[in-house]
């Protein structure tokens, strides 16, 4: 058989599916890790969910607590931009004074607007 026949699909599939990055540091007890480029059947908010059971295995493997900072996820648009996924999370010792639930989607200033 001609090696082609098994070589195409092989890369096709490669080119196809994302994979997590490894853990990296982003300074003291502060590490990111990212998920991408995102196949177009990946949804990113899987693509997110993935990037939290990493960052949670690779803190639970040192045993550590995660606690997300921040964290981003773009849907992959076809032909035009790949999705992806990352997070930025605290690594840190059990009973740490700064694990505390995470508040993600909360505005740092709240600008009101009146119209009379």
């Amino acid at each position: 058989m001609k090696p082609i026949k098994f070589i195409l699909p092989l890369l096709s599939l490669l080119l196809l599916t994302g994979c997590a990055s490894p853990v990296v540091s982003a300074g003291p007890d502060t590490h990111y890790i990212s998920y991408g480029p995102l196949p177009i059947w990946m949804s990113a908010a899987k693509a997110k969910a993935e990037c939290y059971q990493q960052a949670n295995a690779w803190c639970a493997a040192r045993g550590l607590v995660m606690v997300p900072v921040s964290d981003d996820a773009q849907e992959p648009i076809a032909g035009r931009k790949p999705g992806s996924a990352e997070l930025t999370f605290l690594s840190l010792k059990p009973g740490d004074p700064r694990i505390k639930s995470p508040n993600l989607d909360q505005p740092t200033t709240i600008q009101r607007i009146e119209s009379r």
